[in-house]
């Protein structure tokens, strides 16, 4: 019974709060399951809050006496002591929480949403806590609103309340002790903040305002009380602050910065020995623990874990700490934490400080005297502190061969470096900032001074964003990589300029990210609107920009880097176009429908009754970065009829209003730049014509009075949103048109005489040395051309050729009717894809469509002796 002897707070707790020592039963000698521990302090509520406080801190007593005894008796493992001590403190936060509750909503009513999350941080999160640890908490309510009354309270007071009088019920010491310490500085600014805040001026927090060291706070956060799926989605929504998506080498600045905070108060409050913070404690094993999960667990899910033991084994498991070093941290980490419940057990304090008494302590933990315990500790605490240090050992990116940064360069990075903006930084921020630009100069200067000038305005415009300095100062492998795509496109620069984020992209992407179903886009998209205010349609559109810019990025970066074809990237960049201007479309509707209610649509009642038409390179499946779209939208309602709605309006008027409203949506400039140029002409009558016409009405037109040019464009038009029968209708009005009988020289003359006016108007002058891929003689446009005309000839006698609207599979229909040659039709592909080829290298460096002549002289000879062939006429 020596450890009962030197446990003067067992003695006491013997004494007062169990003189029965039901904890010495047999029931009493095993660990409490969870379930008995909830029910125990679930039956404590329903009473008054003297008689709640009162008994729950006699039931923590007993507990708290079987805890002790168990661990000094050796009955328990550590995984007991820690299972059991954070299971009472949940079961009693469960608890406190239940019985407040319903008491402030006596007076104020209740929440008109009342879903309320407690999260637990630290050891409480990490289900570890300590036999007498502090509990960290923070609190968060689903959303902003009013109680119900008779006394109305903003959401914010309520929970705020509830938070106070729930800790309160826990922390505050009386005459019978307390049940848990509850630190709530971990939440969202500290002690300054609020208690309890909603979902989204949490996320927002830490979008904007979150510091390095409360990653490392969040690492361990996890719902413990209250409504648990509430807290399971704001985390998961905040994991990309938690883990980056590239190797966050920032990640040893932060540890750093922590670690020499931490020196710093240990010698000065003497903690020298301390176990935890003292030199080789605890808190530099859960450094290099938590420190491995920031760096790598953006791209290894498997680390994403809220306990050390877990994260440890799961570094193990994929082979990042090798087997026999894992296997002395855990070792060492256990006899620290071992030695802490036991300094803890003597007067249940939160305390990690050495007794001044070796002898005791030495004795309970098995050693023949303090001389024994001492060397012990000793050797395991040189051991941790060499780990750490080793962890910390990042190869010097500045201990590099020496090399020369040519003058103009150094100017350049002179001037960014003592911009009034920079010299603000705070002192981390410019310190990384100065690293960076010192470690840029000479590779800089092996490239022409136009990317050092598009390096500085990246620079400055993520200086703040420190994180995005340390990454590219810590890796160089990284900053090289960043530098060749840089040099080799303009346009990502721009993005990137645009959108800082997008750096994630730059350095983790890959094909298989960027490749993606059409479906899937549209799911991706459909997913980030979720958490949209739909009566927010400035955040509405800076997401969808987000998103557009965001996946063609991607695309960009892949295409660049040679890893996916032409025709992919088209796909790619046209369904992301597609997924846009359904959800614009929908939203649109949606809006004009909470006005004005639905229009009249005969038999189509549960759908929207309009459509939209792709023309050009959207509906040809051939867009590029940066394509305007040319649209056409289509309705099916009732004109005349009036809406449902109070605010009634006649159904043509709610089409064109929702047209109108798309178009503006898309068009909209956020400071992420716009979605798209929209070209509505190619509607009928053009400029002149309605900005939204039925299907009737455009089938009359393009039977009758459409020009032959308006029925070239028809040829590439494709329904890319709107409703499925609707847009089932306007793929069978294609057909129709398309499979018209036309006579042939006719079609031909005003085919060919329409190219002569454009290549007046947009064809190179003679004197221009550079060949203009898509005007020119010989270039895309006659090529599109001739396919054009071929369809429009022979869709009559071939109707398989009206299936497709991109040039590609057009070409190949030709060939397999045998409208064309195989060998012609390859030729004009090959011609085709190489143009287009060269064009998007041409956009991605900022350069207009133009090459030298001899660089395209073969495609070009083909193109125009097929010209010849086909398209002249007598």
């Amino acid at each position: 019974m020596a450890p009962i002897e030197y446990s003067a707070f067992l003695r006491r707790f013997v004494e007062k709060f169990d003189p029965d020592q039901s904890w010495l039963t047999s029931e009493g000698s095993t660990p409490p399951t969870r379930d008995a521990l909830l029910s125990q302090w679930l039956a404590l509520t329903g009473k008054t809050t003297h008689d709640f406080d009162r008994e729950a801190r006699i039931l923590r007593n007993q507990i708290q006496a079987g805890l002790i005894y168990r661990l000094l008796s050796g009955l328990d493992t550590f995984h007991d002591t820690v299972r059991v001590t954070t299971e009472l403190a949940e079961s009693a936060l469960a608890a406190s929480l239940l019985h407040h509750q319903p008491i402030l909503e006596q007076g104020f009513g209740a929440p008109s949403d009342p879903r309320f999350v407690v999260l637990g941080m630290g050891k409480l999160g990490g289900r570890e806590l300590n036999l007498s640890s502090d509990i960290d908490i923070f609190c968060v309510f689903a959303k902003d609103g009013e109680t119900v009354g008779p006394r109305i309270r903003d959401h914010g007071e309520f929970f705020t309340r509830l938070t106070q009088q729930m800790a309160k019920s826990l922390d505050q010491q009386t005459a019978d002790g307390f049940v848990a310490r509850v630190d709530q500085r971990l939440r969202p600014w500290g002690s300054a903040g609020q208690l309890a805040i909603p979902v989204v001026a949490c996320e927002d927090y830490y979008e904007v305002h979150g510091r390095e060291w409360e990653r490392f706070a969040l690492l361990k956060a996890r719902p413990v009380a209250g409504d648990l799926a509430l807290g399971d989605t704001l985390l998961r929504d905040l994991k990309p602050f938690m883990y980056r998506k590239y190797l966050d080498f920032g990640v040893f600045e932060s540890i750093r910065d922590l670690k020499s905070k931490i020196e710093v108060e240990v010698r000065r409050s003497g903690k020298e020995t301390n176990v935890k913070v003292g030199r080789g404690g605890i808190r530099e094993i859960e450094f290099i623990v938590q420190s491995m999960q920031l760096l790598r667990g953006g791209q290894i899910p498997a680390l994403q874990v809220t306990g050390f033991l877990p994260a440890l084994d799961a570094l193990i498991r994929e082979q990042i700490v090798a087997q026999t070093d894992g296997d002395w941290l855990r070792h060492d980490y256990l006899w620290l934490r071992h030695v802490e419940h036991v300094i803890q057990a003597m007067d249940d304090q939160q305390t990690q400080a050495l007794p001044a008494d070796l002898g005791p302590l030495s004795a309970i933990l098995g050693f023949a005297g303090a001389a024994d315990f001492e060397r012990c500790r000793v050797e395991v605490t040189d051991r941790v502190h060499e780990a750490f240090s080793e962890f910390l050992r990042v190869e010097d990116s500045n201990a590099r061969a020496q090399r020369v940064t040519a003058p103009e360069v150094q100017s350049l990075l002179d001037g960014l470096r003592h911009d009034p903006t920079c010299e603000r930084l705070e002192p981390i921020a410019r310190g990384r900032l100065v690293t960076l630009l010192e470690q840029l100069g000479p590779e800089l200067s092996d490239y022409p001074l136009v990317l050092t000038e598009r390096m500085v305005q990246f620079v400055g415009t993520c200086s703040r964003r420190s994180a995005y300095l340390a990454l590219l100062s810590e890796n160089p492998n990284t900053r090289q990589r960043m530098l060749d795509v840089m040099h080799r496109s303009s346009w990502i620069t721009e993005r990137l300029i645009e959108m800082p984020a997008l750096l994630d992209e730059l350095l983790t992407v890959s094909a298989d990210d960027a490749v993606l179903s059409r479906d899937a886009i549209g799911q991706e998209l459909t997913m980030r609107l979720q958490r949209v205010d739909p009566d927010d349609a400035e955040r509405l559109t800076e997401v969808l920009v987000q998103f557009a810019r965001g996946m063609a990025f991607r695309v960009a970066i892949c295409e660049v880097r040679g890893e996916i074809p032409l025709m992919r990237v088209s796909d790619q960049l046209t369904w992301i176009a597609e997924a846009v201007v359904t959800e614009v479309l929908h939203y649109a509707y949606d809006e004009s429908v909470q006005k004005h209610g639905r229009p009249v649509m005969g038999e189509l009642s549960d759908c929207l009754g309009l459509a939209v038409l792709g023309y050009g390179k959207l509906g040809g499946l051939e867009m590029s970065y940066g394509s305007d779209l040319d649209l056409v939208f289509v309705h099916q309602v009732e004109t005349e009829q009036m809406t449902d709605g109070p605010n009634a309006i006649e159904g043509g008027v709610f089409v064109n209003r929702v047209v109108r409203r798309v178009i503006a949506l898309l068009e909209t400039t956020t400071r992420f730049g716009k979605l798209f140029e929209i070209d509505t002409r190619l509607r009928p009558s053009g400029r002149s014509g309605l900005m939204v016409v039925s299907i009737d009405a455009l089938s009359k037109y393009l039977d009758e009075s459409a020009w032959t040019w308006e029925l070239q464009a028809f040829v590439r038009a494709r329904p890319v949103a709107g409703d499925l029968p609707l847009c089932d209708a306007l793929a069978g009005l294609r057909r129709h048109i398309l499979m018209r009988p036309r006579a042939r020289p006719k079609l031909l003359k005003d085919v060919v005489e329409m190219r002569e006016k454009m290549r007046a108007h947009l064809a190179s002058p003679e004197v221009e040395p550079l060949f203009d891929l898509k005007h020119d003689r010989g270039g895309i446009v006659d090529i599109e051309f001739m396919v054009q005309y071929q369809i429009l000839a022979y869709a009559e006698t071939h109707p398989e050729l009206a299936a497709y609207t991109d040039n590609i599979r057009q070409l190949d229909g030709l060939a397999s009717a045998g409208c064309v040659s195989n060998e012609d039709a390859e030729a004009l592909k090959a011609a085709y894809v190489r143009y287009r080829a060269l064009n998007h290298e041409a956009i991605l460096a900022g350069r207009a469509g133009r090459v030298p002549p001899e660089s395209v002289a073969h495609e070009r000879m083909v193109v125009e002796q097929l010209w010849a062939r086909w398209m002249t006429f007598s």
